[in-house]
């Protein structure tokens, strides 16, 4: 990521935010959960976008059957119901796709130790004593293949729209990540550790602009983009308890890392001929809260 944005930057080539973070953020779900990575620009890494688009488009849409069972024929006739039945039906065979692959003797290393090399070892463990079958696994990478994929890079395009709309915030964290780490080129997970504004900035972004809002917006001036408010513990936006995500350390940290390598390695600038209040704040309908227009910077190299 960083690499592509320095060749723009070099150029002053306008860089869609939106797009390269999303990009990041599904490769690195891809490599935790499946033990693969998709090239761009390859077939398969195009599926894998059509399906995640497709799957949140039906997640977020309006079945008449959900309401009223007995008026399921409506589906039928929107044809709802059949390009639902069509979405499982690829997403089943992508999961038996990524199975079949970790069967395989010859598979790359780099399935060994992931998510599903892991189910399937407790599945073969415990198939004597638990019901767990090939449907259970696949329901969990659903739940992956979902909620990871563009929950991490909505909180970080969400971030640097409030920073870029805060000159002097952004410059204040800037300064934060710098100073702490030096001219070391990138920042790491122990880096982020010393970093109590950029962690109040990611915390505000959560409130302001929940990934998957649940929940009427309220409290005092809860419009307002605020980073003093990041420091108190009032906010839980993975859940908790039972219902708490599984995925928290891993959104969390993933959020931190992109963040503050984008600010660590690159000043922002806004396009020629755009203002701060040419930036909107539109959301995109669905289950997820997308911004609705693509975030386009232009990046300069921090020297």
């Amino acid at each position: 990521m960083i690499k592509k944005i320095s060749q723009q930057a070099v150029t002053s080539q306008i860089t869609n935010l939106s797009n390269i973070v999303i990009s990041l953020t599904s490769t690195i779900i891809c490599g935790v959960a499946f033990g693969v990575r998709f090239d761009e620009e390859a077939h398969e890494r195009r599926r894998f976008d059509e399906l995640i688009h497709e799957t949140q488009q039906i997640l977020s849409s309006f079945f008449v059957s959900d309401c009223f069972p007995s008026l399921s024929w409506i589906d039928k006739l929107t044809g709802m119901a059949n390009r639902l039945e069509k979405n499982f039906k690829y997403l089943d065979e992508f999961y038996e796709e990524l199975i079949e692959q970790h069967h395989n003797p010859n598979r790359p290393k780099s399935m060994e130790g992931d998510i599903i090399d892991l189910l399937l070892q407790w599945k073969k463990e415990q198939s004597t004593q638990t019901n767990f079958t090939l449907d259970n696994i696949k329901a969990i990478l659903m739940n992956i293949f979902v909620a990871g994929t563009d929950t991490s890079a909505i909180t970080v395009i969400w971030a640097m729209t409030a920073l870029i709309k805060h000159p002097k915030v952004m410059k204040k964290v800037q300064a934060e990540i710098r100073e702490s780490v030096g001219r070391k080129g990138i920042v790491n997970e122990d880096d982020t550790q010393n970093m109590p504004y950029l962690k109040a900035v990611i915390k505000e972004t959560f409130r302001l602009y929940p990934a998957a809002p649940v929940l009427v917006a309220g409290k005092r001036d809860y419009g307002k983009f605020d980073t003093r408010r990041g420091q108190d513990f009032k906010l839980i936006p993975f859940g908790a308890g039972r219902r708490g995500c599984p995925g928290m350390a891993l959104g969390a940290a993933t959020v931190e890392l992109i963040l503050s390598n984008l600010l660590y390695a690159f000043d922002w600038e806004l396009p020629i001929g755009m203002k701060i209040e040419d930036i909107d704040r539109d959301i995109l309908r669905g289950i997820t809260m997308h911004k609705k227009n693509d975030l386009c910077l232009v990046p300069k190299n921090y020297p």
